[in-house]
């Protein structure tokens, strides 16, 4: 592995910076070191994955750059990590190993995260100060399976106060599943483009994009502006399921991938197919996807 100064110096500032931001959450020590230490695991874990199997497959691949972001700007203390493939990619086959290996590496690393902090975190009782000035996460399946299988049944009137730890194995989920989104040139678009053809890639990553938009903006705007064209029809009868709020971060995410573009390089040999055994693990990664999305990841 060959590091270089600047990958020490990025870690060691993002070491900081996470830091500072564990302190905020925990008000102490224990809780900056530990909010640190999980949540830089995780992502070292999910970067690590593909610097593994790019060196597996020859593939020049650098270590990983970690992002650091002052707490103020960043909750978190940090807007992640990346590696940088600076050579080709051999077939689909080698595109995919690559491309799964990080988010399937990277979950692994924040369900223990996750269970420690769920094991940390408090019950404590609602109050209108608390609802009112306090931060709300969504709940992915996987992060809802464990916290019920650890506290059980939480009281009306009563929320989980989360640890910094399961602050930071929620964060590796949601990374996960914006890593997993089939588009682009994201691990979910790796896959995507090594399963399918060039051509249906494409479509997938507009199609994403539009949905991500959707997402973004909610149904709520147009329900409102149609409202009494669907009053007294059937369609009313439903409108608790398709009528939701939008996440602006979607919107972002939108942009961004547009902005990026649609198409994915080809490999150098395109016509290797994928074997069952690949096949069978893009059915994992859409589930692990589906386990770590949550519609409204955050709400003020």
């Amino acid at each position: 592995m060959q590091i270089r100064t600047i990958h020490i110096v990025l870690f060691v500032i993002t070491l900081a910076t996470t830091f500072l931001a564990g302190f905020f959450q925990g008000g102490s020590i224990s809780s900056g070191l530990s909010f640190s230490a999980a949540l830089l695991f995780i992502l070292g874990t999910h970067e690590m994955g593909h610097y593994i199997y790019g060196k597996k497959y020859g593939v020049e691949i650098t270590p990983p750059y970690f992002i650091p972001a002052p707490p103020l700007i960043s909750p978190i203390g940090t807007f992640g990590a990346f590696i940088k493939i600076k050579s080709p990619i051999s077939t689909k086959r080698a595109l995919f190993d690559i491309g799964i290996a990080g988010p399937l590496a990277g979950i692994l690393a924040a369900i223990p995260v996750i269970v420690i902090g769920i094991k940390l975190s408090t019950i404590i009782q609602n109050t209108d100060s608390s609802i009112e000035h306090g931060l709300t996460l969504g709940s992915p399946l996987i992060f809802s399976f464990i916290a019920d299988s650890i506290v059980g049944k939480i009281p009306e009137g009563y929320d989980l106060l989360l640890h910094p730890v399961a602050f930071a194995g929620w964060i590796g989920l949601f990374v996960t599943a914006l890593n997993l989104i089939p588009a682009g040139q994201l691990d979910g678009g790796h896959i995507t483009y090594a399963i399918f053809s060039n051509k249906w890639h494409r479509r997938a990553s507009i199609l994403i994009i539009i949905v991500l938009l959707i997402f973004g903006i909610g149904t709520q705007p147009i329900a409102q502006y149609f409202q009494s064209y669907f009053d007294g029809t059937t369609f009313s009868n439903y409108k608790d399921i398709v009528i939701f709020e939008g996440w602006g971060g979607w919107v972002w995410w939108a942009l961004l991938l547009t902005f990026l573009g649609t198409k994915h390089p080809p490999t150098l040999y395109d016509e290797v197919r994928l074997d069952g055994r690949r096949k069978f693990l893009s059915l994992v990664a859409l589930l692990v996807f589906i386990g770590c999305f949550t519609p409204m990841p955050i709400r003020i």
